[in-house]
Order: structure tokens, then sequence, then C-alpha cells
């Protein structure tokens, strides 16, 4: 897996050169690169999947130059770290040291709407050879474009949906909690972000529909 895995990467270097963000990092200074996957170097473990790395604002980024053994609980993984206590509740403290993290964009930007849709079509072949490689139990996806992606592309072989509905201020909001099945058998949960504004409440009713008795 781990040399399927370092082939991958050096495609990725490859496209990186091509893209829009590249670009406008070489014009503008920024050193903020791309990265592959945080992996176990273990097939049939669970895949969180969000929309891309970030780069802070004055840090610069090393590309990732090799894919080796690595702990999800022991990695940076800034708000994704909130995800733990509902994966402790669904799945089990097993699950959480099983979790392979990779994103649909693996371009880092300070800002997601500096990536252009040239480089998510960059990005596509490569997360879809990435998926066959890691071969995921299954799929937690906290990027509403990706979710919007697949749900296009007819990838989909059936789903169930759950509207949630919460306070935002003044405003009445709803939450669409999806818990599908790709056309290749792998389950795949559409939850909200950590960062996205959602009320606890809702934001449980979200996990609990989408992962209660692990669905």
């Amino acid at each position: 897996m781990d040399i399927e895995l370092s082939k991958l990467l050096n495609e990725l270097n490859n496209i990186y050169t091509k893209s829009d963000i590249s670009k406008y990092c070489l014009e503008n200074g920024h050193k903020w690169s791309y990265s592959l996957v945080t992996s176990t170097l273990e097939k049939n473990g669970p895949l969180v999947i969000g929309f891309n790395w970030g780069a802070s604002k004055g840090e610069e980024y090393e590309p990732q130059t090799e894919i080796k053994k690595a702990n999800f609980l022991t990695e940076d993984i800034g708000s994704l770290s909130r995800i733990y206590p509902f994966c402790r509740k669904h799945f089990g403290d097993d699950f959480i040291s099983k979790i392979t993290q990779s994103n649909y964009c693996f371009f880092r930007p300070h800002n997601e709407s500096q990536i252009s849709s040239k480089d998510i079509e960059l990005c596509e072949p490569i997360f879809e050879k990435l998926i066959s490689i890691i071969e995921p139990s299954i799929i937690l996806c906290f990027s509403s474009k990706l979710r919007d992606s697949i749900l296009r592309s007819g990838k989909i072989k059936s789903l169930e949906k759950l509207e949630i509905e919460y306070d935002r201020g003044s405003l009445k909001m709803t939450y669409s909690a999806i818990k599908a099945t790709l056309n290749s058998g792998v389950k795949i949960n559409f939850l909200p972000h950590p960062n996205y504004p959602i009320k606890g409440e809702a934001r449980i009713k979200a996990w609990d529909f989408c992962c209660g008795r692990n669905s």
C-alpha cells in the first residue's frame, strides 16, 4: 500500500505545478504546497475527508514527500479533533486509531475560495485513485463541495436523508444529514464540519442519524 501511495504522491507533485494555487503562491511569495494523506497504511479502515489542507496566515509548508505510518490521534488535525467524542460514542476508541485522513483537494490555500474549479478538476483523478488504494470500510465526509460533487456524479447506489431544523439567531435553518452507499459498496456519511455554524443539538442529531448503531 505504501508503494502505491508513493506513486500517487509523485503524480500529485506533477499536477501541483500545473495548478492555479501554485501560480498564485509563486506570484505572491507564499509557500503552501500540498499533502496527500495521513494514513495508518492499513486497508479497510475508516477514512475522514474534508475539503482541503489549510495554510495559516504567515506560515510556510513543505510538500509531503514520503508516505509513512501515522496515527490520527497524535497528528495536528486542528478543528477535526472535535469529532473525537462523536467517533468514540458511535464507533469506539479502536475506530479512531484506525482512521486515515485526507481531503478532496490536496493543495493548501489560506482560504477555501483560493481553490479554483480547475484545481479541483486536477485533484479529482488523484482522489479517485486514493479511494481505490485505501479501500475504506466507511467514509466520514465533512466537505459540502465533495458531497455535492458525489451526489451529482451518479456514484451513489442508495441514500437516506434527514432534514434537521435549528435556529441561527432569528433565522430558521435546515441542515441535511445524509448517509449513503457508493456504487462500490462503501458507506459514506455526510456530516457537518466542526467549523460549520450549527447548533449543538442539531449536530448531535446529524451524527445520531448517520452513525447511530453504526447505521
